[in-house]
């Protein structure tokens, strides 16, 4: 396993390549969508999501099998796609429901091309799935490498931080023979 230690936080041990890979993903989605994001967190231990209303899920597969979440509350959402599709959304309708879905397609496949070629190379990305709602929880397996990062996205007329922060979250395991 590749890692490498955060030497400002003492014991605390992430996998390097898939933090880098998953922020460098996200960062250009935005920037299609015209939004501006910042990291606020970082977790090797699932958390509980934000007030989320919108979440993607995509399944990988390659040298590692596992899954991506794309969690966020409805105004990161809605925000996103209006950018991505440059048409104007008040609030989720099945166009948003579509552009969460891209959006996780999107952020799946950046992680998909910075991981080429490492351990953790990944051939195959399934159908996103968008789950709408925020009273669920998602079990995890033992033993996989799980990163979980924190974004708040600017945006001046959020009242507060729950409207800005969205959670993106990766659940993968080494597969033997690949």
């Amino acid at each position: 396993m590749s890692t490498d230690t955060f030497s400002d936080i003492k014991g605390f041990v992430i996998n390097s390549l898939i933090v880098n890979s998953t922020i460098t993903s996200v960062e250009k989605c935005l920037q299609m969508c015209n939004l501006k994001m910042r990291v606020v967190g970082i977790s090797q231990i699932p958390i509980q999501f934000p007030a989320t209303h919108v979440t993607g899920l995509i399944g990988l597969s390659g040298k590692c099998t596992g899954f991506i979440s794309i969690a966020m509350p409805e105004r990161v959402a809605v925000a996103a796609v209006s950018g991505l599709s440059m048409e104007s959304y008040k609030s989720v309708n099945a166009q948003v429901i579509d552009g969460v879905g891209e959006i996780t397609n999107i952020i799946a496949g950046g992680i998909k091309t910075k991981l080429y070629n490492t351990q953790w190379m990944i051939h195959n990305i399934t159908i996103p799935s968008v789950i709408l709602g925020s009273n669920y929880q998602i079990s995890y397996s033992k033993g996989i490498e799980f990163c979980s990062i924190s974004f708040e996205i600017e945006d001046p007329d959020s009242l507060t931080i729950q409207e800005r922060v969205f959670m993106v979250t990766s659940s993968l395991i080494q597969t033997p023979n690949n």
